[in-house]
Order: C-alpha cells, then sequence, then structure tokens
C-alpha cells in the first residue's frame, strides 16, 4: 500500500480555502461600510407667522441610535434643542445632539447633554440657553440661515 504524499489540495482544503476567503473579504467590507461618512442630513426650515422663531427640524443616525431634533432659534437669543434617540442595539448607549447654526460668514455650535439609552428603548433629552449672536444677528438668520444637527455616540 502506498500513500499519497502528493500535498494537492482536495476538495476539503478548496472549500475550507474558499471559505476563508469569503470570511475575509466580508469582514473587511464590513469594516470599508462602516468607515464612511456621515452625509449631510436634509433639514427642513419653518420661520414663525410672527418672525419671531426660526425652527429647524431633522433625523439622523449613527451606530445603530436614530432619532429626530428639532433646533429653534428665537429673535430674543434664546435657542433650544430637543431630540429622541431611539437604540437598536441590546447594550445602553449614550447620546447626544449637537448643532451647527450658519448664516453669512458666522456660525455658532449648539448641544445638548448626554443621554444614556437602554437597548432596545427611546429616550428624548432636550437643552436651551441664550446666545447673544443670534440675538444680534437674528434677521439674517430667519432670512438665510442653515443649521446641522447629528446625533453623537459616545
Amino acid at each position: 500500500m502506498r500513500f499519497d504524499n502528493t500535498r494537492k489540495p482536495g476538495l476539503i482544503g478548496t472549500r475550507r480555502g474558499l471559505a476563508l476567503l469569503i470570511a475575509s473579504g466580508a469582514a473587511v467590507g464590513s469594516l470599508t461600510l462602516g468607515t464612511l461618512p456621515a452625509q449631510a442630513n436634509d433639514t427642513t426650515k419653518i420661520v414663525s407667522a410672527d418672525g419671531q422663531s426660526v425652527t429647524f427640524a431633522t433625523g439622523d443616525s449613527s451606530r445603530g441610535v436614530s432619532g429626530d431634533v428639532t433646533f429653534v432659534v428665537k429673535a430674543d437669543g434664546n435657542w433650544s434643542i430637543t431630540g429622541s434617540g431611539h437604540n437598536s442595539h441590546l447594550l445602553s448607549r449614550t447620546f447626544h445632539w449637537t448643532c451647527d447654526l450658519n448664516w453669512d460668514a458666522a456660525s455658532v455650535t449648539h448641544a445638548t447633554g448626554k443621554k444614556g439609552v437602554p437597548g432596545k428603548k427611546t429616550r428624548t433629552i432636550s437643552s436651551e440657553a441664550y446666545d447673544p449672536n443670534i440675538q444680534a444677528d437674528f434677521a439674517a438668520i430667519a432670512d438665510h440661515g442653515r443649521a446641522d444637527c447629528d446625533i453623537v455616540i459616545g
């Protein structure tokens, strides 16, 4: 009896190699897709009938947490952010909202505090304060101001 010592890959070796190739390709592909930059959100802008407030509304998602946010700026310089976050994971995540307001050559950034959201649950977070820059340039903000709000995880 003679043993085959040629080291040619058999059917099992070929399948194992193919499975390894597919698994490594899937892992590299998921890493590549997971690191794509976030795209700008479509933001709705509504100026109140009396012209004393501007409301920006949008939605966003990041790393399995998604939600909607409303960013309101008022002529007296007060602003507020109210947003929700739904965690699609089983483990708890911490999130907050950040909003960038741009007009002319000026811009301001405001954010909520951080809040934990348990797995498979939704939480609401809000923040408000006064900004003298908003009060000084409110007419320009109402006319051509733009806001971009993003949900931030961690």
